[in-house]
């Protein structure tokens, strides 16, 4: 009889144990989903000296990352979702040049990684978080390279007379796609992360720029110029499938996916202002709302963070309050 006394009181004590573990393993899910939010980082501020932001998906949320007294822009998140790379002109005033810097989000303590007298652009993480991908006017003609995520060997990967600019790597790490102007007008190519096997991609007379990997790894969002007016696209690697997401009258360029693919953020001028929207990644039930109190906002990048993804169908308008029009 005591034994069973005994026995039923370990058990009572066990079920208290287990239900104080799933209260708080709960609340420790909870912290973690608030602290994974997902962000959207951009280039917005003054039109002169433009500064990098990060809004949350349901734009309740916005924070100004950098504070410097001359161009800040082209953001782009790490693997890890903890740092930030970007352009800047940094302190050098009147040398017309810009250096790629990293900042930690939480420090916000920008360490310049190229340090040259030159114009360094565009950075992209490759998806390990060891390199990072960049173009640069360093040897005299916008190419692309590759270096270290703190800026050591930097590497050229394209060696060619016209402009290869906006690298993007493929989510396996293995391919870098870009813009280049070597064939007639400005198309999107990949080559593989080591610089060989240039392949064209998207064949058009005009302007095809930005592009940005799918996260599945088997379509390129890009923005096309056509009719004086830049739509978001999207193609397969393979140079098949490709559809005009916005159709627009607007001027849509920046696009960026979102962690799981749903979804694609970019930025649109609408009444003269450029606001960043979201919409589905087939182009349909896309947001149409004006982001009317920004004074510019382009350059989105997505963070990488899966768990704050807005759920599927859902489409959000990111709205802000940094510079309201007098």
């Amino acid at each position: 009889m005591k034994l069973r006394l005994r026995l039923l009181t370990l058990s009572n004590h066990l079920k208290k144990d287990f239900i104080i573990l799933m209260l708080l393993g709960a609340w420790v899910l909870v912290g973690m989903i608030r602290c994974a939010e997902a962000q959207i980082a951009f280039t917005s501020g003054d039109h002169w000296t433009p500064d990098i932001y990060m809004i949350t998906i349901d734009g309740k949320d916005i924070k100004q990352l950098t504070d410097n007294k001359l161009d800040d822009g082209h953001p782009a998140w790490a693997p890890d979702g903890q740092r930030i790379a970007f352009v800047s002109e940094g302190e050098r005033v009147g040398l017309n040049n810009y250096d790629i810097y990293v900042m930690r989000v939480d420090k916000r303590r920008p360490i310049n990684l190229t340090k040259l007298p030159t114009r360094d652009g565009s950075p992209a993480w490759s998806p390990n978080g060891q390199q990072i991908a960049f173009s640069s006017l360093r040897d005299g003609n916008p190419e692309v390279y590759v270096m270290n995520a703190d800026g050591t060997n930097p590497t050229r990967l394209t060696d060619h007379p016209r402009a290869d600019i906006y690298p993007s790597w493929s989510p396996d790490g293995t391919q870098i796609a870009f813009e280049s102007t070597r064939i007639f007008g400005s198309d999107i190519f990949i080559m593989n992360a080591d610089g060989t096997n240039v392949t064209r991609v998207t064949d058009h007379p005009q302007w095809d720029t930005r592009p940005a990997w799918s996260p599945d790894g088997t379509q390129i969002a890009f923005a096309r110029w056509r009719n004086r007016i830049f739509d978001i696209y999207i193609i397969g690697v393979d140079g098949e499938g490709e559809t005009n997401l916005t159709n627009s009258e607007f001027q849509d360029n920046y696009p960026t996916w979102s962690p799981d693919g749903t979804q694609i953020a970019y930025s649109s001028e609408r009444k003269n202002r450029f606001g960043i929207y979201v919409m589905n990644a087939d182009g349909r039930r896309r947001s149409i709302a004006l982001i009317d109190d920004l004074e510019f906002a382009i350059d989105p990048d997505w963070s990488p963070s899966p768990l704050a993804v807005s759920p599927k169908g859902k489409v959000s308008t990111l709205w802000g309050t940094l510079k309201r029009k007098k």
